[in-house]
């Protein structure tokens, strides 16, 4: 896959998350909610068409799918965490343990929504896409170089 490709799609996943995410810290909703209110301004935002709205209507169907999938190992890495945080002392070993399954339920969960996602990234117009990534540089001023990367 080229890098402009990944680039992209990590860039609509992190923006997905991101919105997502301030969704979640503002009001107690379901992930299916949650994930309405993200699609929605996504769509608003970027102006989609019909045909767009379907393709993202999929990555969000395929994200709450991977999910539920996932939910199980996700309440036991916060509940480990939580142990974790609660110990006289932190093994650094766990901790470095927990991270790593983290990583790989986001591996498991972007191996399903990345399909869908590569679709409806393919298509937006270029102007959708330089939307897209101005708000996403948008985000990265306001929350600073922690949204790309390390």
């Amino acid at each position: 896959m080229n890098t402009h490709v990944i680039r992209a799609a990590v860039g609509i996943m992190i923006l997905v998350g991101l919105l997502g995410t301030s969704a979640c810290f503002r009001h107690h909703h379901t992930p299916e909610e949650r994930a309405d209110w993200v699609t929605g301004k996504i769509a608003k935002h970027l102006d989609l068409n019909e045909q767009q709205r379907a393709k993202l209507d999929a990555v969000k169907q395929e994200m709450l799918a991977a999910r539920a999938k996932v939910g199980k190992e996700r309440q036991t890495l916060i509940d480990d965490a939580v142990a974790q945080i609660q110990a006289d002392r932190l093994d650094q070993a766990k901790v470095l343990e927990l991270l790593e399954r983290r990583q790989e339920l986001q591996r498991q969960v972007a191996s399903q929504v990345v399909p869908k996602l590569e679709g409806f990234h393919a298509s937006l117009t270029p102007e959708q896409k330089a939307k897209a990534v101005e708000h996403l540089r948008h985000l990265q001023e306001r929350m600073g170089s922690s949204l790309v990367g390390m």
